[in-house]
């Protein structure tokens, strides 16, 4: 910008021109160095917030990762399973239930009711032996069978099942036996059974022996647990795909095991509840191998009933990581065997 002047030399009309001069330097430059510091301050802020959130997210995995040192082989316990069902006509069903925190594995072993054991000084089979003698007698005598320690008992009526069931949700399976409702598929294909569906395939005495019924009871009952628990190896189920799994469990665990304790006649205690929470919560959380089933092998024994093969029995105590009772060359016998 220019100013125009005037100026009279001698009679003579002379214009000059001056050019206006901006602001100095210095109060161009102050206003854009606290523009500078206050971008500065907030970008900074904005950073500083997402380091801490991200710090804070490690040190919760890492509080998460180091609680899981606090499992131990006390957290290890198993559970005998009865369902006692309301039908006269059906037979009742018994399953041994291993929860392992420690090597994350979960295991559902069959029972068959024409299964030798021996209470009291006496042999009789485990049906007999719950008919006669209750839920304690033949939870000792199936573990002295078994030499395997059995913590707890649950007994369940129809009712209490198929509350437990739709708690958990319906299985899929391939119907193994004809019976009310049930129909297999000629393709051997697997079918969603509701919880009166699934209660009929476990208790049905249509089955050509107890061992094939036991089987069943426990590789479906696995199946079972396998729509419940959040390993990564677990995304075939749909529950796992729909993020229902062991995420749904962990989150609500007091709500479930209420509605379990007040459906079920069990020895199980709050205080067993309270002292193993974490592990169960971890369990359904993390497992990273599916849940395993399988029945008792057996062979005939006296009087109609059966005995589990010695070499099965050996099989379990390597499949539960227990002291191994076998040379190395007996365990792959009895690995087989256990297949």
């Amino acid at each position: 910008m220019q100013r125009c002047c005037i100026y009279c030399n001698n009679g003579k009309m002379t214009t000059t021109y001056q050019r206006r001069r901006g602001p100095k330097a210095g109060s161009t430059a102050i206003p854009f160095m606290i523009t500078v510091l206050i971008s500065l301050i907030v970008f900074g802020g904005v950073g500083l917030y997402f380091y801490n959130k991200l710090t804070n997210k490690q040190k919760e995995l890492q509080t998460m990762q180091s609680a899981t040192t606090s499992i131990s082989e006390d957290d290890v316990n198993a559970l005998l399973f009865v369902l006692d069902p309301d039908d006269d006509t059906k037979k009742n069903a018994v399953m041994m239930l291993r929860f392992d925190p420690v090597r994350k594995k979960i295991f559902c072993i069959g029972v068959p009711l024409d299964l030798q054991v021996v209470y009291d000084g006496k042999a009789m089979t485990v049906d007999t032996c719950y008919a006669n003698h209750g839920m304690d007698a033949m939870k000792t005598a199936i573990s002295d069978l078994l030499d395997q320690p059995i913590d707890r008992y649950v007994k369940m009526n129809s009712t209490g099942f198929q509350k437990i069931v739709e708690l958990i949700g319906n299985v899929t399976y391939r119907i193994p036996v004809r019976d009310t409702g049930l129909r297999p598929m000629e393709d051997d294909m697997e079918v969603t059974l509701d919880n009166t569906q699934f209660e009929t395939m476990l208790t049905s005495s249509n089955y050509k022996d107890e061992e094939e019924r036991c089987s069943v009871i426990g590789n479906s009952v696995a199946q079972l647990l396998n729509q419940c628990i959040g390993g990564g190896e677990i995304t075939s189920t749909r529950a796992t795909r729909r993020g229902e799994g062991g995420e749904r469990v962990a989150r609500n665990l007091d709500t479930y095991f209420s509605i379990f304790v007040d459906s079920i006649t069990t020895d199980i205690t709050a205080m067993d509840f309270s002292n193993h929470r974490h592990a169960i919560s971890y369990m359904f959380q993390y497992s990273s191998a599916p849940a395993t089933g399988q029945g008792v092998l057996c062979t005939a024994g006296a009087d109609g009933a059966v005995v589990p093969l010695p070499a099965w029995l050996d099989s379990i105590k390597i499949a539960f990581f227990q002291h191994s009772v076998a040379s190395s060359s007996e365990a792959d016998d009895t690995s087989s065997a256990a297949e």
